[in-house]
């Protein structure tokens, strides 16, 4: 297969024929010697989306977190 090197705007373009599966919608591009290399993007996982993150009680967590808990004075320092 061939393909020509078009000029788009200030950028040049190599199209994908479609007998070639395309598995994404961006690439990550080098030049590996005189080749070059077009690798797929892994899409991000959302964390906030999870049934997990959903379901978080952050003033249940707050509330029990020993480093957040009151603490009694010592000395003089000023606990607002």
């Amino acid at each position: 297969m061939t393909v020509k090197l078009r000029q788009t705007g200030n950028s040049r373009t190599l199209t994908v024929p479609s007998g070639i599966k395309v598995t994404g919608e961006e690439y990550t591009v080098k030049n590996v010697g005189k080749t070059i290399v077009f690798t797929p993007v892994a899409k991000r996982k959302n964390i906030f989306a999870t049934k997990d993150w959903k379901e978080y009680d952050y003033q249940k967590d707050i509330e029990n977190a020993p480093a957040l808990q009151p603490v009694k004075q010592v000395g003089r320092e000023v606990i607002d």
